[in-house]
């Protein structure tokens, strides 16, 4: 775990990550980092619950299976990406910063995160 600790960091050091956490899709955390304090535990909780209603939506209406999600809020923005069937992996960015260049570091990152697991 060693290895998916360090890929967790170098995520929170892109410019406006605030949080970077694995989580599995029971809601438990496998493992975080973040920049800032922040309750992880509440995090994977919650988030795994708003991915499986988000996956069960896309399958009502036939999209297959979900990649990501992303929600906007007034004070920032949270990234949900599916690490195959067992785990997600959320990160949580500021509300100005560059989503195209986040998506582009976590879409390269979720293959490493996934070998680490």
């Amino acid at each position: 775990m060693e290895e998916l600790h360090k890929i967790l960091e170098g995520i929170v050091e892109i410019s406006g990550i605030d949080v970077a956490v694995c989580v599995g899709r029971d809601g438990f955390v496998i493992d975080a980092a973040s920049t800032e304090s922040a309750d992880t535990e509440a995090i994977g909780a919650m988030v795994s619950t708003g991915m499986g209603a988000a996956e069960s939506l896309g399958r009502e209406l036939g999209l297959e299976e979900m990649d990501q999600a992303m929600m906007e809020y007034k004070g920032g923005i949270i990234m949900m990406t599916a690490l195959g069937t067992d785990a997600l992996l959320v990160v949580v960015a500021a509300k100005d910063a560059n989503l195209g260049g986040i998506r582009l570091q976590v879409r390269r990152s979720a293959p490493r995160i996934v070998e680490a697991l």
